[in-house]
């Protein structure tokens, strides 16, 4: 059975072979209906773009490398599903590589991908600074970061407006008459962990509560983590509630509550970081900092697509707001 071409595509869709390639490798603005035509026209007649004549032509796959820090943390899980979703529309390819937090493997994950020639890369990275992967990129690789950015980065990057979050957040505890305020922080050389806990620290500031260094403790952004800072501040502290900064050090910091039989809101007020609906089944449901994973997921890919077809890389900055969900936990 011979091949189905691109130009069988045109024909079923009614459009020439250019806007077809046009289509498939976003290298021009189409129309969403006459790319919906296309699309509706490559799943009837079963066409797959033939990327092996393609690399051999460019010297590039059509694939684009995406490393995250924990596969395992439902927050990178959701945002590649939506990188991938943006990608599969231009027909690249997603490979994905877990660090578990490794710089060093970090490292090594890049240079697998650019050794097979990806077309760009989109990394969530463990560098405290750039210039720790730097060597590692091409100058010419189109990159962009996601959640966190390194310092002096000359790369793209979309990251949310972590400090005003977790300012709003602590203010919500403040308000409801605490002051004794428990905070289970990431890694502190992560960008992300930086911006938190620099919330945490305006929101004291700003109701005139002293800082204590003794109701922080820092953790490694793992459920373990999560677990032990809670344990610890309890039994170190007299903290009457609690703000956690990522979502499974949350996870962790419930499952000690509920071992212990301790009442949330009533006993220890809770608040999160990142929203799922885990979040809204337990009992009592949490209130959390929402992040934007659709938009973060969206951009990303599509900031990235836009510097493979304008054939360099660039540095532009998207920051994006948060939203404090509000539930029974924090009373």
């Amino acid at each position: 059975m011979a091949r189905v071409s691109i130009k069988d595509v045109a024909q079923k869709a009614n459009v020439s072979t250019a806007t077809v390639s046009h289509v498939l490798n976003g290298t021009r603005f189409v129309a969403e209906s006459t790319t919906k035509r296309v699309q509706e026209a490559m799943k009837h007649l079963g066409y797959t773009p033939n990327f092996a004549a393609k690399t051999l032509r460019s010297q590039k796959t059509s694939t684009i490398g995406l490393i995250v820090p924990d596969i395992g943390n439902h927050f990178f899980t959701s945002v590649v599903k939506e990188i991938e979703a943006v990608l599969g529309q231009h027909a690249y390819q997603l490979l994905v590589g877990n660090t578990d937090e490794s710089l060093d493997i970090e490292r090594k994950k890049i240079q697998a991908f650019i050794s097979q020639q990806v077309s760009g890369l989109i990394i969530a990275s463990s560098a405290e600074n750039y210039n720790e992967i730097s060597d590692d990129i091409p100058a010419d690789m189109p990159v962009v970061l996601i959640d966190r950015l390194p310092q002096d980065t000359p790369r793209s990057s979309i990251v949310v407006d972590n400090e005003k979050g977790v300012q709003e957040a602590v203010e919500k505890l403040i308000k409801g008459g605490h002051r004794e305020i428990g905070l289970i922080t990431g890694i502190d050389t992560l960008s992300t962990t930086k911006e938190r806990a620099a919330g945490y620290k305006a929101a004291l500031a700003h109701h005139q509560i002293p800082y204590k260094e003794a109701l922080v403790f820092n953790g490694d952004s793992k459920f373990e983590s999560g677990y032990m800072g809670c344990e610890h501040l309890l039994q170190t502290t007299g903290i009457t509630a609690l703000f956690v900064t990522n979502n499974l050090m949350s996870i962790g910091a419930m499952t000690y509550l509920k071992s212990f039989q301790y009442s949330i809101p009533h006993d220890m007020a809770f608040i999160g970081f990142d929203d799922y609906k885990w979040a809204e089944i337990t009992s009592p449901p949490l209130t959390v900092i929402k992040q934007p994973v659709e938009q973060i997921g969206t951009t990303a890919a599509q900031e990235l697509l836009e510097q493979i077809h304008a054939g360099q890389p660039r540095q532009k900055a998207f920051r994006f707001e948060t939203e404090l969900v509000c539930r029974a936990s924090h009373a």
